[in-house]
């Protein structure tokens, strides 16, 4: 396998910037020392589905600036030799995947961390009608491939894009039960496409468990605005580092 020595990743489980590029490293079969950030306690669950400059990859003892699209991009190119590549060949498809991949970050991604605070009924709605537009206009992109994957008839760069998404995905489903991010009825293709992408042997594995995102995303009170849980917070913290600092 390629990579080796040359490639490390530093990042945190919940991320799913971070899934992303491990997604791509696996799938080009490059081999990295992986880095887990363990403290979480410096991240909110709308900033990890937001910082898409989370994860820090460094080739040759060198990082690679960028956001999880561009870091994705680059390990196809650095590394074009290895695995199957992620973007077309063609340049007009090429250009077609950087803008899929611009879309779910632009929409979907926006949506999910709207999900993580939304608490009237009507918040909740406008989510999930965005969620839904988003997913339906993905559906329409991926029926146009007539393949198994974006990529074709093996994922490709939109696939791992996407694919990033699907643990907070689920989240999204959890926390709000009336939703089906993938809809039988609406979004057929995009449920098959699920399945074969969580049923390939180098993605598995690598998926954080859900509940656990569930648990760290924090449901949000009915009764409880934002500004109060945020001060919540804040006390919980304080109440931690007063008990930590009289354990000692």
């Amino acid at each position: 396998m390629a990579g080796g020595d040359e490639l490390e990743l530093l990042g945190t489980w919940a991320s799913p910037h971070v899934l992303r590029v491990r997604l791509a490293l696996h799938l080009k079969d490059l081999s990295y020392e992986y880095v887990e950030e363990q403290d979480l306690k410096n991240y909110k669950s709308d900033e990890l589905l937001l910082n898409s400059k989370l994860p820090v990859l460094i080739h040759d003892g060198k990082p690679v600036y960028g956001t999880s699209l561009s870091l994705i991009q680059y390990l196809d190119v650095a590394f074009a030799g290895a695995g199957s590549s992620l973007l077309p060949h063609e340049p007009s498809k090429r250009a077609l995947a950087r803008y899929w991949g611009d879309f779910m970050d632009g929409t979907l991604v926006k949506a999910m961390e709207k999900a993580t605070w939304s608490v009237t009924c009507r918040e909740k709605a406008e989510v999930r009608a965005q969620v839904a537009a988003a997913m339906e206009t993905l559906e329409g992109a991926l029926r146009e491939c007539s393949k198994p994957f974006f990529g074709g008839d093996s994922p490709g760069y939109v696939d791992v894009v996407l694919g990033g998404l699907l643990p907070w995905l689920c989240v999204t489903d959890k926390r709000q039960p009336s939703v089906k991010t993938f809809n039988p009825i609406t979004t057929p293709l995009l449920l098959s496409w699920q399945d074969c992408f969580c049923s390939l042997k180098k993605v598995q594995g690598l998926m954080p468990e859900v509940g656990e995102l569930v648990d760290l995303a924090m449901p949000v009170p009915t009764h409880c605005s934002r500004e109060s849980l945020q001060v919540i917070l804040i006390l919980s913290s304080l109440l931690v580092q007063i008990a930590t600092a009289c354990s000692r």
